[in-house]
């Protein structure tokens, strides 16, 4: 049997404060086991009436196979196992049958590890393990769920010593899943191999990843070498926001000019939004701060509206970040008016 119990989770732990902190609810209670590996059934099979806790003794499952609850995610709620439970559905996840757990239940238990790792409920070991299996899947929930958490990770440790070994271990992983969709967009790829392009992309070329950066910058380069870039972009749509970050943070004051220059001169909102965050990729902090002091000052060709933009987009790129800090400091009282 397995006891299940509920509490209310935060991802700041400090729940003293926090009114009605102590509410149960009436949860439904879904779950396979390692035996049934049955993810198409979600009709509950118990219900928490608003219990703290109960026992469930038809688990169908002996000590040494693993459960999952909250089949197909279809409840709303997130599920922490004892570490035993943690390393038998580690163990499969890193088996050659994975996929015997079903795509959504493997991005919620990566979605479900990584959150409780960061609300301090689960040992960070455990839940990297977790992402560990990630070498060899190609799915887009379970990516999308991994580097969405991981972008907390990469925020936290990015000024830290340790970032490299951290970044070392995002390139493992996104190794194979990179070779899968590759730096190409094809006319009949599914939506979710777009999407999925799309994030691992920005993640391997953020990343140095070499292939990656290498051809960002090749079209990038296409680009600026067409007789008229205002009017022919080779680039695809999909794509652009990734070539244009990657191209403008490994260039140097040309790439910055040139992608300012189509900025003015386009008038189609969508590229002017790339371009504008393209812009606050660069690592050169005197562009930065100049980019800062124009979107503050009238007739620069930054339109109002699009200030806050600029400055999230410089925020945005770690040698930025203590530049807006500093600038929003030392120009509160101008930007107030």
């Amino acid at each position: 049997g397995a006891m299940v119990s509920q509490d209310r989770f935060l991802i700041q732990n400090d729940s003293s404060s926090v009114p009605g902190f102590d509410a149960t609810w009436w949860v439904p209670i879904t779950f396979t086991t390692e035996a049934l590996k049955n993810f198409k059934n979600t009709q509950p099979s118990h219900w928490m009436k608003a219990e703290r806790s109960i026992i469930l003794d038809d688990l169908s499952a002996s000590r040494n196979q693993w459960v999952i609850f909250n089949v197909q995610e279809t409840g709303y709620y997130r599920v922490n196992y004892d570490k035993t439970n943690w390393q038998l559905i580690i163990k499969q996840l890193n088996s050659a049958d994975y996929k015997s757990i079903s795509t959504i239940n493997r991005g919620q238990l990566i979605d479900d590890a990584l959150n409780l790792a960061r609300a301090g409920r689960l040992n960070y070991s455990t839940a990297l393990d977790v992402t560990s299996y990630l070498a060899h899947e190609t799915e887009y929930i379970p990516w999308k769920s991994a580097l969405t958490a991981m972008g907390y990770l990469d925020n936290m440790l990015h000024k830290y010593q340790g970032y490299d070994r951290f970044r070392v271990y995002i390139l493992k992983l996104l190794d194979s899943v990179y070779r899968e969709v590759g730096f190409k967009d094809s006319p009949g790829d599914p939506q979710l191999t777009v999407f999925t392009r799309i994030d691992i992309l920005t993640w391997a070329c953020t990343f140095g990843h070499d292939d990656c950066v290498r051809n960002a910058i090749r079209q990038f380069q296409s680009w600026r070498n067409t007789a008229d870039p205002d009017k022919e972009n080779p680039i695809s749509p999909n794509l652009k926001s990734v070539v244009y970050c990657t191209a403008i943070r490994t260039g140097g004051q040309g790439e910055w000019d040139f992608a300012w220059e189509r900025y003015l001169k386009t008038n189609v909102g969508t590229e002017k939004d790339l371009l504008l965050y393209a812009l606050g990729c660069t690592r050169e902090t005197w562009i930065l701060s100049r980019y800062l002091e124009w979107a503050t000052t009238e007739n620069t060709g930054i339109r109002k509206q699009d200030t806050p933009r600029v400055f999230g987009a410089v925020a945005g790129n770690p040698i930025g970040q203590p530049l807006v800090f500093s600038f929003l400091r030392n120009y509160w009282p101008k930007l107030r008016k």
